[in-house]
């Protein structure tokens, strides 16, 4: 699903499109918590907060595995039915990375549209780009949908909705990475986010998303 938030468009598109949890939303913020309470619930061992941070960005059966060890269907039923609520309950918690706002007032500001690519589904995308004040900052919402298997996929989906001219993939995984070379984009490694030592052999870096825009006008730019 790709949900349009603003309808104007730059006459010539040029797309940057946004990893959410370690790129945009310091999730850990509202994310372990909320997790460490699911795992108190159903009486798995609480997980310290690197183990669950270490699953940000996968898919659901290895987010179910760092939370459920040894995981059964009532606790996948559990965290598909509940853990959104669970969630909410932390989201005055949430924010942005320090500069991300003004990343994207900056980029729409020089003729970007801006777009989230999240292995999350539109619930959560929509619940935590609102939550971290960025709701009216992105132009596009892709989910990864049913019978998609990876985040290349969902790219790839969003490119042929959106057809910019022009696009950049900036996160904070291999798997953004592996996205933007599946999809014959450029890519901006976020070293500011969760896995910092996956972008150490990545060519184009951001220690603090306030590079962000100067680095994708450098590659994107006339």
């Amino acid at each position: 699903m790709v949900l349009i938030v603003k309808e104007e468009s730059p006459m010539t598109k040029k797309l940057a499109v946004f990893d959410l949890d370690g790129t945009l939303s310091r999730t850990e913020l509202f994310s372990v918590p909320a997790a460490q309470e699911m795992e108190r619930l159903l009486g798995y061992p609480v997980q310290e907060a690197s183990h669950i941070i270490a699953s940000f960005g996968t898919n659901y059966k290895d987010t179910m595995d760092a939370i459920f060890p040894g995981w059964d269907q009532k606790a996948y039923d559990f965290y598909f039915t509940h853990g959104g609520e669970i969630q909410a309950k932390y989201l005055d918690r949430a924010m942005p990375y320090d500069g991300i706002p003004e990343a994207m007032d900056r980029l729409h500001a020089i003729g970007y549209e801006t777009a989230v690519c999240s292995n999350s589904n539109i619930r959560y995308i929509k619940m935590c780009v609102s939550a971290i004040g960025l709701k009216d900052k992105m132009d596009y919402l892709q989910e990864l949908e049913a019978g998609m298997d990876h985040k290349g996929q969902s790219l790839g989906k969003l490119l042929r909705e959106v057809s910019p001219e022009k696009a950049v993939m900036v996160g904070d995984t291999l798997l953004d990475r592996q996205a933007a070379v599946d999809n014959q984009i450029p890519f901006i490694g976020c070293v500011y986010g969760f896995r910092p030592y996956e972008m150490e052999q990545v060519e184009h870096t951001a220690a603090h998303a306030s590079e962000l825009p100067r680095l994708i006008e450098g590659l994107l730019g006339e």
